[in-house]
C-alpha cells in the first residue's frame, strides 16, 4: 500500500487510477534519469527469481513480472489459483511495482492440448487471430471468453488498489506466437483487448507494448504490429542476441526512440545480454530491464541449484554490477522515493530538500540515526 501513497491524487482526468497515474509520474520523472531493476516469475505467479537476485546481492529487484500463462488451469477446476492474489500483494505492500504480461494459451491443433505457437506439430496451434474480426467463428468466442477471464484477474488487483504494468500480446510481429501471424489483426485484437478492459472500469494498468525480438526481422517493420499511441503508455523490446552495448543501442534502443519518440522505452525481457552500466554508458537509458528467468536455477529456491551464482540469463555478477550503479534503482530505492516524494533532486529545488535526512520508512528526522538515513534522495548509512 505504501508504494503510491505520497504521490497524491492525480490532477486531471487522465483515464488511469489515482494509483496508475501516480506511478505514470514516478516512471515519467525518473525517465532518462534511473532505470528500474526487474525480474521475471519462474514461469507463472512467484518471486523466485527476485528471491534468487536477493539471495546473491542483498538487494530486491525493484519489479516483479507474472504471467498469466496457465489461466486454462486456474481455479474453479485448474491446478493454479490466480484468484490468490497474496503473492502480488505482498510485492507491492513491500514497495515492489507489479508488472504482468500473459503467454496466451490457445487450444492447439490436436483438440486436447493448449499452446501459444503456431505452426503444425502437435504440440502447436493454427488458431487465427484474423478471426477477431469475426464475431460468429469459434476462435473469436474463445479470445473474448479468455479476454474476460483474464479481466476478472486483473479487477481482484484494481480493488485492491494495485497499479499493474500490463504486458500482453508481446514481441508483436515476431510471428512465433499466434497473435502475431497478421498485423491488421494483432492492432485490432490489442483494441479489442484494451477498449473491454476500459469498459470493465480496469483503469489501474500501464500499457506496455513489446516489439519483435531482436533477431527475426527489420525493427522498423515490427511497428506495424503497433496499436497505436493512444492504446500504449510504454513501448519495449525483448533482446536474447549476444550483441554488444553499442549494438543494442543504435539497433534496438534508437529505434524505440525514433518510431515512438512520445513514449518511455523498457528492456521487458533480455538473455547474457551486456552489462546494464555498458549499455547505459552506450546511451541505452531503458526505463526499466529484465533478464528471463532461469528454470533451473530458481524453480525451487531450496534446493542446491537456487545456491549458485550462476544463471542462464544474467548471473550473479551481472546483477552485482547494476546494483554498484546509482542509477538503478532497487526495491528499497522506489519504496523511499515514493514514500518521501523524493526522485532526482534539480538545482531549482531548495537546499532544505536536498539536505533534509529520512528514515528508510519515508519519516523525516532531525538527524542522522543508525543504519539507513536517506538524504538528497540518496541512501546513506550510519554505523
Amino acid at each position: 500500500m505504501l508504494l503510491m501513497a505520497a504521490l497524491g491524487t492525480c490532477v486531471a482526468d487522465t483515464g488511469k487510477s489515482t494509483q496508475a497515474q501516480a506511478l505514470m509520474d514516478f516512471l515519467t520523472s525518473i525517465n532518462g534519469q534511473k532505470t528500474l531493476s526487474g525480474t521475471m516469475a519462474n514461469v507463472n505467479w512467484n518471486i523466485n527469481e527476485a528471491q534468487w537476485v536477493h539471495q546473491h546481492t542483498g538487494k530486491w529487484p525493484a519489479m516483479n513480472c507474472f504471467d498469466f500463462i496457465h489461466h486454462p488451469f486456474s481455479t474453479p477446476n485448474g491446478w493454479i489459483d490466480y484468484e490468490n492474489t497474496s503473492v502480488v500483494e505482498q510485492w507491492h505492500n513491500e514497495g515492489g511495482i507489479v508488472s504482468i504480461m500473459w503467454h496466451w494459451n490457445v487450444p492447439a491443433n490436436n483438440k486436447n492440448d493448449v499452446s501459444f505457437y503456431y505452426g503444425t506439430a502437435q504440440n502447436q496451434t493454427t488458431f487465427d487471430v484474423k478471426k477477431i474480426n469475426d464475431p460468429t467463428s469459434a476462435e473469436y468466442a474463445t479470445m473474448m471468453a479468455d479476454i474476460k477471464q483474464i479481466a476478472n484477474y486483473l479487477k481482484l488487483l484494481k480493488d485492491k488498489n494495485i497499479p499493474v504494468l500490463w504486458r500482453p500480446l508481446h514481441e508483436a510481429g515476431g510471428m512465433w506466437f499466434w497473435w502475431g501471424r497478421d498485423a491488421d489483426a494483432y492492432n485490432e485484437l490489442w483494441r479489442v483487448m484494451y477498449n473491454y478492459f476500459q469498459e470493465q472500469g480496469l483503469d489501474n494498468l500501464i500499457w506496455v507494448w513489446t516489439s519483435a525480438a531482436a533477431w527475426n526481422m527489420p525493427y522498423s517493420d515490427g511497428f506495424r504490429w503497433y496499436p497505436g499511441d493512444e492504446y500504449v503508455d510504454i513501448v519495449s523490446i525483448d533482446i536474447y542476441n549476444n550483441w554488444d552495448a553499442n549494438n543494442i543501442y543504435n539497433t534496438c534502443y534508437q529505434m524505440l526512440r525514433t518510431q515512438s519518440p512520445q513514449k518511455m522505452a523498457a528492456l521487458t525481457e533480455c538473455g547474457n545480454v551486456a552489462n546494464i552500466s555498458t549499455q547505459w554508458n552506450c546511451g541505452a537509458k531503458w526505463l526499466f530491464f529484465m533478464p528471463w528467468y532461469d528454470y533451473a536455477r530458481t524453480n525451487n529456491i531450496y534446493s542446491s541449484e537456487f545456491k549458485s551464482t550462476d544463471h542462464q540469463n544474467a548471473n550473479a555478477t551481472w546483477w552485482k554490477n547494476a546494483f554498484n550503479c546509482d542509477y538503478v534503482l532497487t526495491r528499497d530505492d522506489v519504496k523511499v522515493m515514493m514514500a518521501t516524494g523524493i526522485s532526482n533532486v534539480g538545482r531549482d529545488e531548495s537546499k532544505q530538500k536536498r539536505t533534509a535526512i529520512y528514515s528508510i520508512g519515508g519519516q523525516r528526522t532531525d538527524k542522522f540515526r543508525r543504519g539507513i538515513n536517506i538524504v538528497g534522495g540518496k541512501k546513506v548509512v550510519k554505523h
